[in-house]
């Protein structure tokens, strides 16, 4: 089956871009942001040029995290802060390019979160540093398709990790997808981990900012281990895995996204389940 091409590149081609490549690549969205059709919405093509700087000081660093506050961009006119590399990332793949009107888990989302996979491994030149776990969710938002993609917060360094995550939890309580007595709990066992740190969070608060626009029973996703997804022991990355192969490289929602994804309203739980992929 062939595959869609993302960023108008085949996706084969743009797997292998080095650092300098996919950064140069957002030079070119941020300079032709129609051109690459980058969502048509001014604070979003506004936040363009600000998270191509941030993803190059960061790459100057060396560092997923700045040294200093998150960035505040714009997501279709609602503000939020994004910290990681990751985040910045996943926010260029969820604002640009048309997504086919035939795409499909196996011919566009799932090759195109492991392109995102692979670019974060890429751009953070560290596979210590890299998400344990990335999330692509795909809706329609009216007629239109869209593609939202996010990643955890497992590899900082604990302090900055608590304050991304708090930040992250304090969005989802604004907005109606968490409460205050869910702060420092955790659905899935004791010591595990909290409301905020799962890479489905910003999706789901992307989701929740376009309201009624959105068709949530239709909404799909799936969550992907990079490390295990990216491996050499997969021969074709690109492939949807078979059966068997997908409880190794892919993940269900854990026991707080079941409890948080279904505050968005009427979001089938069944459609993020790895063996409906």
């Amino acid at each position: 089956m062939s595959i869609h091409q993302a960023f108008h590149k085949e996706m084969k081609d743009a797997f292998k871009l080095d650092a300098k490549k996919i950064v140069e690549l957002f030079d070119d969205i941020n300079a032709r942001l129609d051109y690459y059709e980058v969502i048509n919405d001014l604070p979003t093509h506004e936040s363009f040029s600000k998270v191509v700087e941030r993803i190059k000081k960061l790459q100057e660093r060396k560092s997923v995290f700045p040294d200093g506050d998150s960035l505040v961009v714009s997501y279709q006119g609602t503000d939020f802060e994004l910290e990681t590399l990751f985040d910045l990332v996943g926010w260029i793949f969820s604002v640009t390019g048309q997504i086919p009107k035939d795409a499909t888990a196996a011919n566009y989302y799932y090759p195109l979160v492991i392109l995102y996979c692979q670019w974060c491994r890429t751009l953070s030149a560290n596979s210590k540093k890299e998400p344990q776990m990335v999330q692509i969710t795909w809706f329609s938002q009216g007629s239109t398709k869209r593609v939202c993609i996010g990643s955890n917060l497992d590899k900082p360094k604990k302090p900055r990790k608590d304050a991304a995550r708090t930040k992250r939890f304090d969005r989802l309580l604004k907005d109606d997808l968490a409460r205050e007595d869910e702060r420092q709990k955790s659905y899935v066992g004791d010591g595990g981990q909290l409301i905020g740190h799962c890479a489905e969070t910003f999706p789901a608060l992307f989701i929740k900012s376009l309201g009624n626009k959105v068709m949530l029973a239709d909404a799909r996703g799936v969550a992907v281990k990079p490390f295990e997804a990216l491996g050499d022991e997969v021969a074709n990355k690109f492939e949807v895995p078979n059966t068997e192969l997908r409880i190794t490289l892919l993940e269900d929602p854990c026991a707080n996204c079941k409890i948080v994804l279904p505050r968005l309203g009427n979001i089938n739980l069944n459609n993020f389940s790895v063996l409906n992929l």
